[in-house]
């Protein structure tokens, strides 16, 4: 596991040092992460609805964020859960310089500003920086792959020219299946059923590919997939540090909200808190736990060491390797639950991320800015109202929902199509979480209450 990560942080420094040598003004190389002024983190549980809240708000201009999550990040660079026994990082965690340049580093190179990824194909569109940016992404994705630098940008360039001369229209889910098809002649371990893109466009791209089970690599996830989609993008300046508002989204940093305040100084740090009925949630984390995707910790060494493994019921007795990975966020006290019903586990993950942002914002003192999912996915009237509220707590101005296209909203790392009350496929083993009276008055606190279940969506 090490090796690879090691693998990883030297391909990508090499990439970073090619970068400098060609353009010594790059971001990174000009400011660090303390020069951040204002960062938003939509702080939510697992599978709430908070990948679809970050897709709508980074669309905003005076906004930039990262391109996925933070997660990957802190893999690189020795915070991980494995090396806290869960995602908490304990405040007064020790950086060493080394460590703080490089994670200024890789959050700073990430950073983008709002793009349109569906737009008229230009020959301009497909600059040295983004083919350093799509390796710098996959070698996050396939940290077991070595990859060489000169092959992936060869082929990436082919791709591109290829996928140019049939289409008119930049489309980054037909760009990926090109990209990917070339890659996996050099590199066949990458499968383009890990990407956040749909089967059907997957299946009639390689027809012959069967969709896996289990984990990307037997050893290592450094990002969690499904994995994400990097289109050309228009990258931050310095300015925009101080002028623009930083937007997070990670379901780990509900247990990082305190370290947050380290990371980022000189920072204000709003809190977007993201809440959903915990039969929403629950069951879809219960979907994820049994997808292809969403693998975040691959915990036998640790196991191991208590001379144990998951006994998850459910999910460990399907598949050998749910001995041993676990899905979503890590939370503290999981080892409690290593041997109970995969919907005890998503409940208990669903409880600890809202008790953990619970926790901060009392501790803190800071006023969030409540929002529900189920408003969100609304009427429209109720999408507008929620977002309105959302500018209005930013102080960006009502007129920035323009932006937001909330006519149609976007599919983002979805197991299965949105549909409503699609909790209700499995009433039987849910109903019961409601008996213990931790997760009915987490339920209750957030609004949710147990006469009112039929409206559950």
């Amino acid at each position: 596991m090490k090796t690879d990560i090691r693998k990883t942080a030297n391909f990508r420094r090499d990439i970073f040092e090619r970068i400098a040598a060609r353009d010594s003004n790059q971001l990174w190389l000009r400011a660090s992460i303390k020069d951040v002024k204002r960062v938003v983190v939509v702080a939510a549980a697992s599978r709430s609805g908070s990948s679809l809240l970050f897709a709508l708000l980074k669309k905003i201009p005076c906004i930039y964020s990262l391109s996925g999550e933070s997660v990957p990040f802190y893999k690189l660079n020795g915070l991980s859960g494995d090396a806290f026994f869960s995602d908490q990082i304990p405040v007064g965690t020790p950086f060493l310089q080394e460590q703080w340049f490089n994670l200024s580093r890789d959050f700073l190179s990430d950073i983008s500003l709002a793009a349109n990824e569906n737009r008229a194909i230009k020959e301009e569109d497909m600059p040295g920086r983004y083919i350093d940016d799509l390796a710098l992404r996959f070698s996050l994705q396939w940290p077991a792959v070595g990859f060489s630098y000169e092959v992936f940008t060869r082929l990436a360039q082919q791709a591109y020219q290829a996928y140019r001369a049939t289409h008119k229209v930049f489309c980054l889910e037909g760009f990926y299946l090109e990209l990917i098809h070339r890659l996996r002649r050099e590199y066949e371990i990458i499968n383009p059923y890990y990407y956040d893109i749909p089967i059907r466009m997957v299946r009639e791209k390689f027809p012959s590919l069967e969709i896996p089970s289990g984990p990307p690599d037997n050893t290592l996830v450094i990002e969690e997939p499904p994995f994400i989609l990097l289109s050309p993008r228009q990258n931050a300046q310095k300015n925009d540090l101080s002028d623009k508002t930083l937007l997070l989204k990670s379901s780990a940093d509900c247990y990082r909200l305190p370290f947050l305040e380290t990371i980022f100084p000189n920072a204000k740090i709003s809190i977007i808190y993201l809440t959903r009925n915990p039969f929403g949630s629950v069951n879809g984390l219960y979907d994820g736990w049994l997808h292809r995707g969403f693998f975040s910790h691959n915990l036998q060494a640790i196991l191991k060491s208590r001379k144990q493994m998951l006994g998850i019921s459910g999910y460990s007795d399907r598949h050998e390797w749910g001995k041993w990975w676990w899905n979503y966020d890590l939370p503290p006290g999981w080892q409690d639950y290593a041997q109970r019903r995969l919907e005890e586990v998503c409940a208990f993950q669903w409880y600890s991320a809202n008790n953990a942002v619970q926790g901060y914002l009392k501790k803190s003192g800071k006023l969030p800015c409540r929002v529900a999912y189920e408003n969100i996915t609304g009427s429209l009237a109720s999408r507008t109202a929620e977002m309105n509220k959302i500018m209005d707590f930013l102080g960006l101005g009502r007129g920035s929902v323009k932006h937001l296209d909330l006519d149609k909203l976007p599919v983002v790392q979805a197991t299965q199509p949105p549909q409503a009350y699609r909790w209700k496929k499995r009433k039987d083993i849910l109903l019961p979480l409601l008996d213990d009276p931790v997760i009915s008055g987490m339920a209750g606190q957030l609004g949710y209450r147990k006469n009112n279940i039929e409206g559950w969506f």
